[in-house]
């Protein structure tokens, strides 16, 4: 009887043991925990999708994307983006920003190139204010123009001399103030 009751206790005990295995065989239907977790641009020797999410993806070799320059941090500093790019999160990034946007002899102010004034010479005015610079700004729309874009460009309009224009003021010429943008 001892015999019996033992074979009966070692039994139970392995069915037992067979339901709590049955117990942690619960199926799971997580893309990533099942190690899909890059997406067909991370996998561009091809991988295998998963298949609760089509969009989700495991190979070999997945291509992570490491760089840190978008379009628009290049543009705000007047560049292009460079050549080398990836995407993550459907944003595009490039390694670095590439070329300027901006000609020679301009500069970038908040993404937009403009054209220096500085070490720039200008005539305005006329024979009537040439020698006095403040009165050629307070009449002259031309005057006022240079000095508004010599100043917003972060230089000092300088006024040098007066010039004759080219024509002799006897021949009909007037006298221009010559001015710098220094």
């Amino acid at each position: 009887m001892k015999k019996g009751m033992l074979i009966t206790v070692a039994g139970m005990a392995l069915l037992a043991g067979a339901a709590d295995v049955r117990a942690a065989c619960i199926p799971t239907e997580d893309c990533a925990s099942l190690g899909y977790k890059y997406t067909a641009a991370q996998c561009p020797d091809g991988g295998i999708a998963c298949p609760f999410d089509t969009s989700k993806f495991f190979c070999m070799e997945p291509q992570t994307c490491n760089y840190t320059y978008t379009a628009e941090a290049c543009a705000a500093n007047c560049l292009n983006p460079g050549s080398a790019s990836c995407s993550k999160n459907g944003i595009t990034y490039y390694q670095s920003c590439g070329s300027s946007k901006c000609s020679s002899g301009q500069s970038c102010n908040n993404g937009t190139c403009k054209s220096s004034m500085k070490g720039q010479y200008y005539y305005c005015c006329d024979s009537s204010y040439c020698g006095d610079y403040i009165r050629c700004l307070e009449f002259h729309s031309d005057c006022s123009s240079y000095d508004t874009k010599c100043r917003n460009d972060g230089g000092t309009p300088v006024f040098l001399y007066c010039d004759y224009g080219g024509i002799e003021v006897s021949l009909g010429g007037e006298i221009f103030a010559y001015v710098e943008c220094q």
